[in-house]
């Protein structure tokens, strides 16, 4: 019988074919008995196989080792080497491209010679490969810095060993290693240092680690390690881990400078965590952020609840997109008195989620998330906008605070933003208050403050939130000359019982009224507190017992709010424009 393999070259109708006379297979025959692969040279530098009703049948070594599969699972020749198919089996060699399973295309040159073999008619296929590429051990070059395997050249060495099974033999530990602070070693000494640093990783690494442990430079200041140990033994794991925090966590000369660095490691044991290649890889970057976030001097093994918590991540971070296009956001303000008059002189702006299946989300259980993907840019826009809108329809004497984040500080100009939003709102500038934490100044100090000061000049005022609880807070009341500070609820909580945070309170006070600062106490829930904040300069309180958060119309009672009349009304939308 004629197979004919086409291949469409143009128009519909146009072929160019390539005739291959094979037999059909007969039902239950035992192909693999045509030709033992004991005929095949394994010794030969050509890849070799036969092909019987166009697949593959037998093959030698060194083209299984190339494709990086066993003749069971051998793939089909149309995914390794397509270009076979478009010929005859002329015995001429002709170009193509080998493709493998780790998807590594390698340029050959093929022949497909007629074969009789057992009274069935086959074909054999020998692949000649360039005179650079190693069959068995194609790999890329190592790491020039640190002597270490490329990052290819581990994840093949991984593959090999996931590719052999995960039986009784098979287990290991999988290290991801990031160097702390690295970034700050190469911009205070250099390149030259910061190689310096990674080649004497490098040596303390082939120094503590067995030939078996297969460790590579992933990149910058990441490492892979992976560590092979007995099946019955996986606490053995346990003496790898400390091992490589023992290299990781450690000083040591480089050209007169002593250098002492830290690192975040996350592990996964194979086959314990999982017996797949992509998913141990997966596991050990998910220990390895964890580590990162504690800040761990140890390492984290992986946890299932770190893919739960990414999972739960991914989820948010979709239905915050979908809460900006369908306004499901939404705002409630609470009153700030002060206790001279027992009057309202400002509401504060706090963000609410009605989501549609989860009720009411709380900001510090989405904030982060909104951070992480930069989502907090529109939505800070969107508090900025609705929040002065609704500011706009209170007595003139009534400011209006909002908390601004530090991501959307860093990633919007809001020098422009709060320029547009007063404009599109009618809000006079001078009653429009940014509440900043001391995290802003953590990145990019000099741009930050010349932007807090070109808002400042436009006669909206700045506060410090959370004002005390901060390592360098008196340092950046020198920095800038804030306009309103707020003490951290935690000093309100606890003065009554602790004659410290009394003490904190009061200097505070001091402090602010030394530096023409108004000083705002949050946090206030009980009478007591109150009372004893009245016996100090404090000008202002705000707190459950003052009034709790609700709509700008229920705040209508409060002395202050009545001096014209409070509606409710819907919520500013946000046009495309203001969002981009």
């Amino acid at each position: 019988m004629t197979v004919r393999i086409s291949q469409r070259t143009g128009q519909e109708g146009d072929r160019s074919c390539a005739e291959t006379r094979l037999p059909k297979t007969v039902p239950g025959e035992n192909t693999t008995a045509f030709s033992p692969i004991h005929r095949l040279a394994d010794a030969a530098s050509e890849g070799l196989a036969i092909l019987y009703q166009g697949r593959i049948i037998e093959a030698n070594s060194p083209l299984l080792s190339c494709i990086g599969t066993d003749l069971q699972n051998f793939p089909s020749l149309e995914n390794i080497l397509p270009e076979a198919l478009k010929v005859l089996p002329d015995n001429h060699y002709h170009s193509g491209i080998l493709v493998t399973l780790q998807e590594r295309a390698l340029p050959v040159q093929f022949r497909l010679t007629p074969l009789r073999q057992k009274d069935k008619d086959c074909i054999a296929l020998a692949i000649t490969f360039p005179t650079t590429t190693s069959v068995t051990t194609n790999l890329p070059s190592r790491d020039d810095v640190t002597d270490l395997c490329s990052k290819e050249e581990f994840e093949q060495h991984l593959e090999e060993f996931f590719a052999n099974g995960t039986g009784q033999h098979s287990a290991g530990i999988l290290l991801y290693v990031n160097i702390n602070r690295f970034r700050a070693i190469n911009e205070r000494y250099g390149t030259r240092i910061a190689n310096g640093v990674l080649s004497a990783i490098g040596q303390r690494i082939r120094t503590f680690l067995t030939k078996e442990c297969v460790v590579a430079r992933l990149g910058g200041d990441e490492f892979g390690i992976f560590c092979p140990f007995p099946y019955e033994h996986p606490t053995q794991a346990t003496r790898w881990a400390q091992i490589t925090r023992d290299i990781f966590h450690t000083s040591f000369p480089v050209n007169g400078h002593r250098i002492h660095i830290t690192a975040s490691i996350g592990c996964c044991l194979i086959p314990f965590d999982t017996y797949r290649f992509e998913t141990a890889c997966h596991y050990a970057e998910l220990a390895l952020n964890e580590a990162r976030r504690l800040q761990s001097s140890d390492w984290i093994s992986f946890n299932p609840v770190m893919q739960a918590d990414i999972q739960h991540h991914c989820e948010m971070e979709h239905d915050l997109r979908r809460a900006l296009e369908t306004d499901q956001f939404f705002l409630e303000f609470q009153p700030l008195i002060c206790l001279k008059t027992n009057r309202v002189e400002c509401v504060e702006a706090l963000l609410r989620w009605q989501h549609p299946v989860r009720g009411v989300i709380a900001p510090n259980e989405f904030i982060p998330v909104a951070e992480d993907c930069n989502l907090i840019v529109p939505i800070g826009r969107w508090v900025l906008l609705e929040a002065c809108s609704q500011a706009s329809r209170l007595p003139p004497h009534i400011r209006v605070a909002i908390n601004i984040s530090a991501v959307q500080f860093a990633h919007d100009d809001m020098y422009a933003a709060v320029i547009q939003t007063l404009f599109q709102t009618g809000l006079a500038a001078e009653r429009l208050e940014l509440e900043l934490t001391e995290s802003i100044f953590l990145d990019a100090v000099q741009r930050n403050l010349e932007t807090m000061g070109k808002i400042r000049s436009l006669g909206i005022k700045i506060v410090m939130d959370d004002f005390g609880i901060g390592f360098s807070s008196l340092n950046y009341l020198r920095s800038f000359p804030f306009d309103r500070i707020k003490i951290d609820r935690s000093f309100i909580r606890d003065m009554l019982n602790d004659q410290r945070a009394q003490s904190i309170v009061s200097a505070i006070m001091t402090l602010g009224h030394a530096m023409s600062m108004e000083v705002i106490a949050e946090g206030v829930e009980t009478a007591a507190q109150l009372d004893m904040l009245r016996h100090t300069s404090c000008t202002t309180a705000q707190g459950f017992l003052m009034g709790r958060p609700a709509a700008l119309a229920d705040l209508s009672a409060y002395p202050g709010m009545t001096d014209t009349a409070i509606t409710s009304s819907k919520s500013v939308k946000i046009s495309r424009d203001h969002l981009s």
